[in-house]
């Protein structure tokens, strides 16, 4: 490494050392009634990167996880920052198979899992990976963890890490069934963490959730934001709609990150105005469309700012962002302008530039673009063609210029001579004031080509029937858009991420209409 990369250093794990100079006692993590200084917080960091250090692991080797929220897995986060080592994270709700595979993509040598996430697989995991660290839930774990840290030294490692090091190998959601290993450096998440506090509205006195999975990209570097600015995260296990508000009210939460769902979820509960939530005056949320009315309703309830985010894996979030000023002023499936670090245009497959009001793919270019796939350069240069960062996303730019998002390409269902977007249907679906989430896929249809078929789960307590529902689309909708069929069901198949999984409702429901065509 050159001298001069040195002295421009830019690297995750000195973010909390930073910090940690300046705010020693300032409280970095609520978690229950622990609560954990920034000095605190970056000495146990220290003594993670130290044991990890002391096993003879040598700079870029992969550490992964299998781990919920936890202090525990915050300070294994940034003390793997710190070493120089890559930090795998895998998402605990994928199979033992696919756990297995990570691991042996990576070639782990060190595997930090919860408790409750061993699945009895101990021996297994240990054939595939040297060294096991079982943290969580267990009081015993976790005091042998606590254990781990102490015997090590609190100084900052001697490690040299440059920007363009690979800092991360973070596995795509599954939301299409095939993951892919997405190779990050240190350079990208530092940026783009920074930029979203100007452009997510963070300051210093803030005390932010932690509810979303730390092992996602938007709530890792969500975290790092916080942590940038000597600011607080609470850590919130599970989602609890009245334990949420019970949290927000002790704890004083000023800014919260969670899914559409989530905002519905306390927003319609019947104790909502039993508990003073004043505290909060920015509300992000990503994943999914927010309904007007919710929106509506928690603007004027709460009396906070809400905010829309997006970006993926590939390109660290967020890219763009639908302003509080623009919430009620625009109406649709918006994701709004870009970030500060975030060129975005529409493009066509020749690879043309379109100008305002064409669809086309949505492409980026900045310094949080990703390093390319693991092992797979071919997935890696069709990513990058033109000198674009492609997303696989569909949208166009508004007459004010703000991206509006139509649907996944892999999303947009083909019916009868038409492009339906699945999108536009499922804000229909979700404004319908007794559904709590919904989807709509294409399933293979000999007339149609692809039936527009939609999938509801109802509020608690609410009943509807099907033509009761079908009926208010048929209000809000073209008839070409409105579904061929509509199920009821208790749940639909979600990622950690709280992204519904398609592909899942698509294998499972193609032979729908092979005997009942509509």
């Amino acid at each position: 490494m050159s001298e001069i990369s040195i002295l421009n250093r830019v690297a995750i794990g000195d973010i909390v050392r930073r910090t940690a100079a300046k705010n020693p006692n300032k409280t970095a993590v609520i978690s229950g009634d622990r609560r954990i200084t920034y000095k605190e917080f970056n000495n146990d960091c220290n003594r993670f990167a130290h044991y990890l250090l002391d096993l003879g692991l040598e700079k870029g080797e992969s550490v992964a996880t299998i781990c919920g929220n936890s202090w525990q897995f915050l300070v294994a986060i940034f003390g793997i920052a710190k070493t120089g080592l890559v930090w795998v994270p895998i998402n605990p709700g994928v199979s033992f198979n696919e756990k297995a595979y990570i691991l042996s993509e990576v070639q782990a040598k060190v595997l930090l899992c919860d408790e409750m996430f061993l699945q009895g697989k101990k021996e297994e995991l240990l054939s595939i990976c040297p060294e096991l660290i079982v943290i969580g839930n267990g009081a015993l774990e976790a005091e042998k963890f606590e254990n781990k840290l102490h015997s090590k030294q609190t100084l900052e490692p001697e490690v040299k890490v440059a920007d363009r090091d690979i800092a991360q190998i973070m596995f795509t959601s599954g939301t299409t069934g095939t993951p892919k290993g997405v190779l990050i450096n240190h350079q990208a998440v530092f940026i783009a963490s920074l930029a979203n506090i100007i452009e997510a509205g963070m300051v210093k006195d803030d005390i932010a959730t932690l509810m979303m999975p730390a092992f996602h990209c938007a709530q890792h570097t969500l975290v790092a934001s916080f942590f940038h600015l000597g600011a607080t995260v609470a850590i919130i296990q599970g989602f609890e709609p009245e334990a949420f508000m019970k949290t927000v009210e002790r704890e004083k939460i000023t800014w919260m990150f969670g899914l559409p769902m989530m905002y519905r979820a306390f927003l319609y509960h019947p104790s909502f105005k039993k508990y003073n939530l004043s505290s909060l005056r920015y509300c992000l949320y990503a994943m999914a469309p927010m309904d007007r009315k919710t929106l509506e309703k928690g603007i004027n309830e709460l009396g906070c700012e809400f905010a829309l985010g997006s970006g993926q894996t590939e390109m660290y979030p967020a890219t763009c962002v639908f302003k509080p000023e623009d919430q009620l002023r625009k109406s649709g499936p918006y994701w709004g302008t870009p970030s500060l670090i975030t060129d975005v245009a529409i493009m066509d497959e020749n690879g043309n530039l379109l100008g305002k009001g064409e669809v086309g793919e949505i492409v980026h270019r900045g310094p949080n673009v990703m390093v390319g796939y693991l092992n797979n350069l071919e997935e890696t240069n069709r990513a990058r063609q033109h000198g674009w960062h492609h997303t696989g996303d569909l949208g166009y730019l508004d007459e004010d210029g703000l991206i509006v998002f139509v649907d996944r390409k892999k999303d947009m269902i083909k019916t009868g001579g038409e492009n339906v977007a699945s999108i536009q249907i499922e804000q229909v679906l979700l404004s319908y004031n007794k559904v709590l989430n919904a989807v709509a896929v294409g399933l293979p249809h000999e007339r149609w080509i692809e039936a527009v078929t939609a999938f509801v789960v109802l509020k608690p307590g609410e009943e509807a029937t099907k033509e009761d529902i079908l009926a208010y689309c048929k209000e809000h909708l073209g008839s070409f858009q409105v579904p061929k069929e509509l199920l009821i069901v208790t749940e639909l198949p979600m990622t950690t991420t709280g992204k519904i999984q398609k592909h899942v409702l698509r294998e499972k429901y193609q032979s729908l209409y092979s005997n009942n065509p509509v």
